[in-house]
């Protein structure tokens, strides 16, 4: 049975206007997740290395990891973009570090989300950002 959590971003400048959901089941030294953000208000990220997520569990230590990202975003024309979450090796398994995606303007080099319109632009749908992963638990 899958456990609720309410993951948040990280790296973020000023006030986060995301709503956020996950569940994740953790067993047998393996945690595995779904995370949902949904961008209400414009957020943006506090430096370049864009926005970063809590994580439910913390990963073990020392080692890369990478998950699936999706972005939904406002543009339909561009559909959903895909890239990766990543946990980096000096990383102490607290959270993710990156969420990246590919983009059409940079072909397949991954580009770090580090802007979320929510409501700006007249824009009238948000971005939804889903993280989905398993990993070894400390």
């Amino acid at each position: 049975m899958a456990t609720s959590w309410t993951p948040k971003l990280t790296n973020v400048a000023g006030t986060d206007g995301t709503e956020t959901s996950g569940h994740y089941v953790d067993a047998n030294g393996v945690c595995t997740f779904t995370a949902m953000v949904l961008a209400r208000k414009e957020t943006t990220a506090a430096s370049s290395a864009g926005f970063g997520l809590t994580l439910p569990v913390p990963a073990a230590p020392g080692v890369r990891y990478t998950f699936q990202v999706q972005l939904d975003g406002r543009d339909a024309d561009r559909g959903v973009w895909t890239g990766e979450a990543m946990i980096g090796a000096s990383s102490d398994g607290s959270k993710i570090e990156r969420l990246r995606v590919t983009t059409d303007s940079n072909g397949a080099a991954l580009q770090v989300i580090d802007h979320l319109y929510g409501d700006a632009e007249g824009a009238k749908l948000a971005e939804i950002i889903t993280v989905t992963g398993s990993y070894p638990t400390a």
